[in-house]
């Protein structure tokens, strides 16, 4: 499926891009493992001034560092090469779904893992052609609910409840994927549009329950509707895009008729579970739709807390709520001759590491030594 044309990937002219080194390639690297210019430094055997001076991009590394950069960093030398596509982390902009316990070390790490989820689905992109994205523009200032309403038409969605929400968005070119807690400490979700790809990346923490899980995805299309040029981080904003999760997934329209006249939570436990959301967030609904006061509310949230197991509903028992592009993507190039190894042949990383960006856990047995004693 391959053809010899030039692309963003190919650097025309030249064959070997060793000796030509990109600086913001380090710094992605670097971040995205949260490794300190000192602490690289170290490692390498050079001064935290000259790791500055190679992403600053005054020096170059000599080719003997960049091999111990590249051990060090774990990725192949070739990865810090010119003649790749590149979005650098620092031109980026992204809606955090954690304001307060993200840093900003955190961000430009879950950027940098980011990034190279694009560079996944750029690789994939010339063997397999993906669904392109289908997001409607909205005019500045549009009320949440209003935008909700013109997604929800743009798409085709019937009245009711939306089904297989992740499914429906990666069908409208979407790339959702689900990075670990570890990767990604203290951001529970955030999205961002790299060269008009659409990019929604959550953790575990947001989907152990389905609920939540979709939820979250629906704020964070909200953010991309709303938000997409705008590089604010405020609580207006993370409230703007909760408004837009509950009209989309619960018009208002549709909760007058369905709604109960009064708090019932067993009736609001049926009803989220035909809708495909929280009892807290249809307790949030009747208080919007003027059915029950704040302070019932919050008795009702207590009474939930008591009574609702969060892990219960976790939303790897939703195939439509589980991430596919990307690994659907991958199986149709390996089946064309693009195999694995290839591709992070392309992105200049080891397999497991793709694997890795594709969602896929190493089901490889471990093989454990013990020593004599």
């Amino acid at each position: 499926m391959r053809d010899d044309t030039p692309s963003l990937f190919d650097l025309p002219g030249s064959g070997q891009t060793h000796g030509r080194f990109e600086p913001a390639r380090l710094t992605q690297a670097r971040v995205r493992l949260s490794v300190t210019k000192s602490d690289l430094a170290a490692e390498v055997g050079v001064s935290a001034a000259a790791i500055g001076q190679y992403e600053a991009g005054i020096n170059s590394p000599r080719a003997d560092v960049l091999d111990r950069l590249a051990k060090a960093l774990d990725v192949r030398p070739g990865f810090f090469g010119v003649g790749r596509p590149l979005a650098r982390i620092d031109t980026v902009n992204a809606h955090f779904r954690s304001l307060r316990s993200a840093r900003v070390s955190d961000r430009q790490k879950a950027l940098a893992t980011t990034t190279l989820v694009w560079e996944l689905t750029f690789a994939l992109e010339r063997h397999v052609k993906l669904p392109e994205a289908d997001l409607p523009e909205v005019n500045r200032g549009i009320a949440p609910a209003e935008a909700a309403a013109l997604l929800r038409q743009h798409w085709g969605l019937p009245d009711g409840p939306v089904k297989h929400l992740v499914a429906t968005s990666e069908s409208r070119g979407i790339v959702v994927a689900v990075r670990p807690l570890g990767e990604i400490d203290a951001v529970d979700a955030f999205s961002v549009v790299i060269v008009d790809r659409p990019i929604i990346i959550t953790t575990p923490r947001r989907t152990e329950n389905v609920f939540t899980h979709r939820f979250s995805i629906a704020h964070e299309i909200g953010h991309l509707l709303l938000h997409t040029d705008s590089s604010e981080h405020s609580a207006a904003i993370e409230k703007e895009a909760d408004e837009f999760a509950a009209a989309f997934l619960t018009p208002a329209a549709s909760m007058d008729a369905a709604l109960p006249q009064r708090l019932d939570l067993s009736a609001l436990d049926r009803l989220g579970r035909t809708w495909g959301v929280s009892p807290h967030s249809l307790v949030r609904r009747m208080v919007e739709r003027g059915r029950t006061t704040e302070s019932s509310a919050r008795r009702a949230y207590q009474r939930l807390a008591m009574v609702i197991d969060p892990s219960a509903d976790p939303s790897s028992a939703y195939p439509g709520e589980v991430p596919t592009l990307l690994r659907k993507a991958t199986e149709l190039a390996g089946n064309h001759g693009v195999s694995i190894p290839a591709l992070a042949d392309v992105l200049k990383i080891s397999p497991r590491q793709v694997r890795d960006l594709l969602g896929e856990a190493d089901q490889r047995p471990v093989l454990r030594l013990v020593g004599n004693k």
